[in-house]
């Protein structure tokens, strides 16, 4: 009976708060968007410690299982060996990118005005070029004078603000700075954390909808964490892919680009593009004909990691079908953009659980 009174309360409370979002719905969106803005750097801080929890997990179960020291000692060491390891990870990959990045685009900045000035001879010897694209010829766009001042913006910098950039530095660097401060803390006190949080729904929640809610959780943890270890899986065996398809066919900079390609393609179904459209615009400064020959095989290798590789391998970890994965990824994407498509594939995979035990226990 006290049961049944306290689930009448929370279901009125519940009903009430709806009522309320619903009427004030515009005040409710911008006060969010104010408290995401102001916590943005304490989210971000919970992101790093759950990605940092799995390595850290790792550690003590498998390397310091062993040490007869103070648990805190022990959870001090796993702490800094997992910062080391994604800081050497972060390293091997900006240190082996960076470098040959930046001078490919000095090679193209450098040639920008020498493409340009053949293509005003070009033009100046065939003025009467526009006469076979009329649409162009009615617009009466002075080509050259384009070029010219295109060449000129380049070159200027595109008139960007230094004190901007130098004030966004700072705010970036200070924003994860207290992320990871943040970070720390939660990583060292996550079980006295995780004993506040029962506290609080044991608490202030029926013990029905506190079981109910307890288990929704649990679902969810084990889906992102499967899906993290899934997507790392997942952009290893891509960017191996890529550097042995690129070294068979003799392309530049196979290691590197291969490397960048599996590192991109952390972002789901998507992310491989981005390392691509970087790794055709370095090939370009070696050979146009061997950047279009590798647009091609990145194409060929995309399609295939998208129909066969990643719905198994993905899909597989979280126990999500790869026409859902695949659903999860473009819904969440037109809707969210880069969060969306992170995000989508977990919740589609914990709801889909869900939904499996209800129509089991429904059925039976």
């Amino acid at each position: 009976m006290k049961e049944k009174k306290e689930l009448i309360q929370y279901t009125a409370v519940c009903l009430l708060l709806l009522y309320l979002l619903c009427h004030y719905w515009d005040a409710a969106v911008g006060w969010l968007i104010f408290l995401l803005g102001v916590a943005r750097p304490l989210i971000v801080g919970g992101v790093i410690a759950y990605i940092l929890n799995l390595i850290l997990s790792f550690y003590e179960r498998t390397v310091l299982p062993k040490w007869r020291v103070r648990p805190a000692v022990k959870r001090a060491a796993s702490i800094v060996l997992s910062f080391l390891t994604l800081l050497l990870i972060l390293f091997l990959i900006i240190g082996m990118v960076v470098p040959e990045l930046r001078s490919c685009i000095d090679i193209l900045l450098s040639s920008i005005p020498v493409a340009c000035d053949m293509v005003l001879r070009f033009l100046e010897e065939h003025p009467d070029i526009f006469a076979l694209f009329p649409a162009i010829a009615e617009l009466q766009i002075d080509v050259p004078t384009v070029l010219q001042q295109f060449v000129s913006w380049m070159g200027s910098g595109a008139g960007a603000s230094l004190f901007g950039y130098i004030s966004s530095f700072v705010t970036v660097i200070f924003n994860l700075f207290v992320s990871l401060i943040f970070a720390v803390y939660l990583l060292a006190g996550k079980e006295w954390l995780g004993a506040q949080a029962d506290r609080l729904l044991r608490t202030y929640l029926p013990s029905a909808v506190r079981t109910k809610s307890l288990h929704v959780l649990r679902i969810l943890n084990d889906s992102f964490r499967r899906f993290i270890v899934g997507q790392v899986t997942e952009a290893v065996i891509l960017g191996i892919l890529c550097i042995l398809g690129m070294l068979l066919l003799r392309f530049p900079y196979a290691v590197m680009i291969g490397i960048l390609v599996g590192a991109t393609a952390l972002i789901p179904v998507l992310g491989a593009y981005i390392g691509a459209g970087v790794g055709v615009l370095m090939i370009f400064t070696e050979s146009p004909f061997q950047a279009l020959m590798f647009l091609v095989f990145i194409i060929v290798l995309q399609q295939l990691e998208n129909q066969l590789i990643y719905p198994r391998v993905v899909g597989t970890s979280i126990g999500l079908p790869g026409i859902l994965v695949f659903s999860a990824v473009m819904v969440g994407g037109s809707l969210f953009g880069v969060a969306g498509i992170l995000l989508g594939i977990p919740l589609t995979a914990a709801c889909y659980r869900l939904l499996k035990e209800d129509l089991r226990k429904r059925e039976r």
